[in-house]
């Protein structure tokens, strides 16, 4: 039951043509963002090679949050705008099981991007730099995959969020904006709370989604700060969130 739940989803997202259109931007965007990465790199006088786009094209791996909250921002509310809500839920399946299939797919769907980014990032590597200088070098490998599980954790974090507020207000415009503004804002905000050693700020959400601050010798924000503790504020998090968007689904009459 979960699986064609969830394949339902994946149905809906990937024929919708909005969708179509969001991945076709992002194909076209991580191409540009390439370009510019060579030119970026020959300008600086830096050497030009496959191992040097990759690790550099890390530095844009925030950007998939965008996308990710524009799809988890619609995935509720859009049942509400088209009017299938009511359709929905007279089917067999419990209100948790729908709202758990959407999630899942949710968080699906930030594996996709991150996989995609990865792939698109190898394609266009190869061929405006070529493959055949690069040398597997290990302490570059781990960095590269922290970088990417730690981006995984932005984006279901935000993802998240915007799935939350797209259950709470049945808005997708409310939803993604809300969200898309914080990622803009949030890390500014609490930088300015370290900066005056306002030591609260260490509990807030964006304090805590950027886990990179706690490898490769960065300090994180706040001196107090652990590596365990901001999983530990995340989960809180992300606990609240949760339960925010069951009790909102399962609870509310589907006509008010």
């Amino acid at each position: 039951m979960m699986f064609n739940l969830i394949r339902n989803e994946h149905i809906k997202i990937f024929y919708k043509k909005g969708s179509q259109i969001l991945f076709l931007v992002f194909a076209i965007g991580c191409l540009l963002l390439a370009l510019m990465t060579r030119n970026i790199l020959s300008t600086s006088g830096e050497n030009e090679s496959f191992a040097d786009y990759f690790i550099f094209s890390t530095n844009f791996l925030f950007l998939l949050q965008f996308v990710s909250v524009i799809i988890a921002g619609s995935i509720v509310a859009n049942e509400y705008d088209w009017g299938t809500i009511k359709f929905l839920l007279i089917r067999p399946a419990q209100r948790s099981k729908v709202l758990l299939s959407k999630y899942l797919t949710v968080l699906l769907i930030g594996v996709y991007l991150l996989v995609s980014y990865a792939i698109f990032a190898l394609l266009f590597g190869f061929v405006l730099f070529g493959i055949s200088d690069f040398v597997g070098d290990f302490d570059n490998v781990k960095n590269i995959f922290l970088r990417y599980m730690t981006t995984f954790v932005e984006v279901s974090v935000m993802s998240t969020f915007a799935f939350t507020i797209s259950t709470v207000f049945r808005s997708s415009v409310v939803a993604a904006g809300t969200s898309i503004f914080l990622i803009l804002t949030g890390r500014t905000f609490v930088e300015v709370l370290a900066h005056y050693q306002i030591s609260w700020g260490k509990y807030i959400l964006f304090a805590n989604t950027n886990l990179t601050q706690f490898f490769s010798g960065n300090r994180p924000l706040f001196k107090e700060m652990t590596f365990a503790g901001s999983i530990l504020i995340l989960c809180i998090h992300l606990g609240i969130l949760i339960a925010a968007s069951w009790y909102s689904f399962t609870k509310r009459d589907v006509a008010n």
